[in-house]
């Protein structure tokens, strides 16, 4: 029975013959020749007494492969080889097919353009789920956790850490291609507006208290401490509301659909996941929205409400895609850092410009009914334009499209 035995090339491209095969067929000292198999698969060596170019085992045992041969091959730095002898040859195999991981050559399976026998395949896969049921299943704890805390409206930010949790969750599993129709996402959507009617209160009230405290203009100050408590006394209703509403969203039949779709369900979504083209499509998309507001923005001004409206799709683009590279780089081997470092710069240029647009929004909403002559409401919203505006000019587009 032929041996066969397994090295790897060097980064000077050589390659160690075994001692048995060096021992077995006296290649000590020996000039050696080179040759392609049929089909390409790889290398025969052989003695020849007077070879064109003679090649030699070093004192370790190493042959150097010419590097026109290793790039015909596709043999590049630590590239396995399978060597055994043949008729008195050293056979060098580089397309063998055995287990990439164990070594098997039975029961293969092709993953891209390596092989994995059955049992490696079945563990990869089990640990590459647990990976992303691990993360999931840390954020639900914290999101449940953040939704059963909040009902006492103690501290806002319990509210607000909900919201985001909910919407982190949210990114993954639509990135795993769950429909937006799955009754886990259809719970969390609702959840999550009912969050946001509170979170927009608590930032519009804790806005609008700043502006009374920093504004030098009695009048307009006036302004802002009436649309903060009218603020309030909204915010006093939705919590209730939410109060009525969320524990029956975030409840025992909520955990478990989600413990039965974690166990039974992310298999199907996790394993036929192709990174690559889930992130292309994600890209695509966010350049798609980018450009479009680029080109809004020349047409219709800076201020105008489409361009806003432009803008802001592209600012939830950019945070969904800040969620998912995040938690890319927590799961998997590669570098996804940079990118998730990317997307949040681009998010944080438009926090101030949405908050500007609400800001303006609820003036509007609480026109009619604020106690203030028309001329300082008035200069009120025209202060905040003119920053609004500001704030969208100095938009850095390029930014967004690098």
């Amino acid at each position: 029975m032929t041996t066969t035995y397994m090295r790897q090339l060097d980064k000077m491209g050589r390659l160690v013959i075994p001692k048995e095969i060096r021992d077995e067929l006296s290649l000590k000292d020996q000039h050696l020749s080179m040759k392609p198999l049929k089909g390409g698969q790889g290398l025969k060596v052989f003695k020849e007494n007077s070879p064109e170019d003679p090649k030699t085992l070093d004192r370790y045992g190493r042959l150097v492969v010419p590097i026109e041969m290793r790039q015909e091959l596709g043999w590049d730095v630590g590239k396995k080889i399978e060597i055994n002898v043949s008729n008195n040859e050293v056979v060098l195999n580089g397309k063998f097919e055995v287990c990439e991981i164990c070594g098997k050559d039975k029961s293969l399976i092709k993953v891209n353009t390596n092989y994995l026998c059955e049992d490696c395949l079945n563990e990869a896969n089990q640990g590459l789920v647990q990976r992303w049921a691990s993360q999931l299943n840390s954020l639900k704890d914290d999101y449940v956790s953040y939704t059963e805390r909040l009902l006492d409206f103690k501290d806002p930010e319990d509210v607000h850490q909900a919201r985001v949790l909910g919407r982190r969750i949210e990114a993954l599993l639509k990135f795993l291609n769950v429909s937006s129709n799955h009754q886990i996402l259809d719970t969390l959507t609702e959840a999550h507006s009912q969050l946001g009617e509170i979170r927009e209160r608590d930032v519009l009230i804790e806005a609008f208290k700043k502006l009374e405290e920093e504004s030098d203009d009695e009048k307009k100050a006036e302004v802002f401490a009436q649309i903060h408590q009218r603020v309030e006394k909204k915010r006093v209703k939705y919590r209730d509301k939410l109060d009525r509403k969320l524990p029956k969203l975030v409840n025992n039949k909520f955990l478990d659909q989600w413990n039965n779709f974690i166990e039974a369900e992310l298999p199907a979504y996790v394993l036929p996941l192709n990174i690559g083209e889930r992130l292309e499509y994600y890209e695509k998309s966010f350049d798609q929205k980018a450009e479009l507001f680029s080109e809004v923005f020349k047409e219709k001004g800076a201020s105008s409400n489409k361009s806003l409206d432009s803008l802001h799709a592209v600012r939830i683009s950019s945070k969904y895609l800040r969620y998912i590279y995040r938690y890319l780089n927590q799961m998997y081997d590669e570098d996804y850092k940079t990118k998730a470092d990317h997307y949040e710069d681009i998010q944080d240029q438009f926090g101030d410009i949405n908050d500007l647009k609400d800001w303006l929004d609820e003036i509007d909403n609480h026109t009619d009914k604020i106690d203030a002559k028309k001329k300082h409401v008035k200069a009120v919203k025209r202060q905040l334009k003119d920053e609004l505006e500001k704030r969208m000019n100095e938009v850095n587009i390029e930014k967004i499209h690098s």
